[in-house]
C-alpha cells in the first residue's frame, strides 16, 4: 500500500511539473526566435542590448550533434556583426597555440594530431567537431583584415607533448635536452629554470614568445596546484586579459554546459562575473542548450552496465531533458509549447518585465534517477542568474565517431 501510494505521488508530481504555465508562454511567444534544422543558423532576433556585451558564452553539451553547427554559427554571426577579437578555446595553452596555426592556414600538424588529447573526449573521435575547425579555417581565409581573429586555449594541460613540441620550437636548441619526456620531470624542470631560462635569452627572443613562454612556464608550474578545470581556466583567463590588453574587446567561447553558468561562485563562468576587478559583471552573456528529443553519443563505460550498447565503446543513447525518470527541467513544457520539432530556436529570457527574472522555472531540475549531473539552484536566485538566453535543440540526431 505504502509503495502504491508513493506512485501515485510522484505521478501527480511529475504530472503538475509538465503541464505549461500560459504566464511563461504568453512572454516566450514574444521572444522565441524558431529555425528549422534544415535551415541556415542565422539568429536575426538578438538585438543591441546583447551585441553590447563583451563577454559571449555558448554552453553545451559537446556529444549532441548540433552542438559544432551552434558554436560555429554563433560565433561566425557575432564577428561578422561586432568583430570578435578572440575564441576562448576549452583546451589546452599548446593545443590553443597549434589550433590558431593550423586556422591561419599552417599544415604543419594535421588536426587529428591537434585534437588527440582534447579534453572534450568525443571531440577527439567525432568528425562533427573536427569539421568546424575546417569550415573555421576556410571562414578565416576569406575575412578581411579587420575581421581576423586570435584563438587562445585556457584549459589546463592535457597534451604534455604538444608542450614538448612548442618548447623546443621556441627555446634554443642548447636547452631540448633538457625537455625532458617525462611530466614529472618537466614540470619540475619548468619551475626551477624555465624563468630563468626565459630572463636569460630575452634579448634574443621576440616579445609574443617571451609571453608564450611564459604562459607555458605558468601552465606547468600551476599543473599540481589547481585541479579544477574551471578555477585553471579563470587563471588563465585573468592573465591573458592582462597580457593581451582584453579590456576593450570582445570574447568568445563555446564551453561545455556547467562552465558558462553564471551563478555559482565555482564556475567558469561564475568566477569571471564575480571578480570586481574584471570588466564583465554586467557585461557578459550565457546561451546554453538546452535538448529535447534529440540524441547523443557517449562512452559505453560512463554509464550502467544495463543501458550500454553491449559489446560497443560508444552507445547511442536518448538525451532529452523532459525525460521524468532522468532529468526533468521544471517548465520545460513552456519551451516545447514556443518552439518545433526539428528546429533550434533562440528563447530571449531576461527582457523587460520577463518571469524568469523573478523564477527558477526553465532551470530547475527534477529526477528519479541520477544519470546526467544536474546542478542545484541556489536559493534567492532565478533563471537569468544562471543564463539570459536557450538554445532550444529539438530531435538533433547522434555524433558518429569517426571509425578510422
Amino acid at each position: 500500500m505504502k509503495t502504491l501510494n508513493f506512485f501515485i505521488t510522484v505521478s501527480l508530481l511529475l504530472l503538475l511539473t509538465s503541464c505549461s504555465s500560459s504566464k511563461y508562454v504568453n512572454y516566450l511567444e514574444d521572444h522565441t526566435e524558431v529555425v528549422k534544422m534544415t535551415d541556415s543558423l542565422q539568429f536575426n532576433s538578438l538585438d543591441d542590448s546583447f551585441y553590447n556585451n563583451k563577454l559571449f558564452l555558448v554552453g553545451e553539451v559537446h556529444e549532441v550533434e548540433t552542438s559544432p553547427r551552434i558554436d560555429f554559427a554563433m560565433f561566425t554571426q557575432l564577428n561578422q556583426k561586432i568583430h570578435i577579437d578572440t575564441y576562448l578555446a576549452e583546451m589546452d595553452i599548446a593545443q590553443g597555440y597549434y589550433l590558431q596555426e593550423y586556422i591561419k592556414g599552417s599544415n604543419e600538424i594535421i588536426l587529428k594530431e591537434i585534437l588527440k588529447k582534447w579534453p572534450v573526449y568525443i571531440g577527439r573521435l567525432s568528425e562533427q567537431h573536427r569539421n568546424k575547425w575546417v569550415k573555421m579555417r576556410a571562414y578565416y581565409a576569406q575575412l578581411p583584415q579587420d575581421k581576423k581573429f586570435n584563438l587562445v586555449g585556457i584549459d589546463r594541460i592535457a597534451d604534455f607533448d604538444l608542450i614538448r613540441k612548442l618548447l623546443k620550437e621556441k627555446l634554443p636548441v642548447k636547452y631540448h635536452n633538457d625537455i625532458d619526456s617525462k611530466n614529472e620531470y618537466l614540470i619540475s624542470w619548468s619551475r626551477n629554470k624555465l624563468d630563468i631560462i626565459i630572463e636569460k635569452e630575452k634579448i634574443n627572443l621576440s616579445i609574443n614568445t617571451i609571453n608564450l613562454l611564459k604562459n607555458i612556464a605558468y601552465n606547468l608550474n600551476d599543473y599540481k596546484i589547481t585541479r579544477s578545470r574551471d578555477k585553471f581556466m579563470y587563471l588563465n583567463f585573468k592573465r591573458f586579459y592582462t597580457q593581451k590588453n582584453w579590456e576593450n574587446k570582445k570574447l568568445y567561447s563555446g564551453l561545455g554546459f556547467s562552465h558558462t553558468l553564471q551563478a555559482y561562485t565555482y564556475t567558469f563562468a561564475g568566477r569571471i562575473k564575480k571578480d570586481m576587478h574584471l570588466p564583465y559583471s554586467n557585461k557578459m552573456v550565457s546561451l546554453n542548450t538546452l535538448y529535447v528529443d534529440s540524441r547523443l553519443t557517449v562512452d559505453s563505460k560512463a554509464l550502467p552496465k544495463f543501458m550500454q550498447d553491449k559489446g560497443k565503446a560508444f552507445t547511442k543513447f536518448k538525451y532529452s531533458q523532459d525525460n521524468r525518470l532522468f532529468m526533468y527541467i521544471e517548465g520545460i513544457a513552456d519551451y516545447k509549447k514556443v518552439t518545433k520539432p526539428n528546429s533550434i530556436s533562440l528563447l530571449k529570457l531576461d527582457a523587460k518585465d520577463s518571469p524568469y527574472l523573478n523564477s527558477s522555472r526553465g532551470t530547475k531540475v527534477k529526477k528519479l534517477i541520477t544519470i546526467w549531473d544536474a546542478y542545484d539552484i541556489i536559493d534567492g536566485t532565478s533563471t537569468t542568474d544562471y543564463a539570459q538566453y536557450i538554445l532550444f535543440v529539438r530531435n538533433a540526431d547522434w555524433i558518429k565517431p569517426d571509425e578510422n
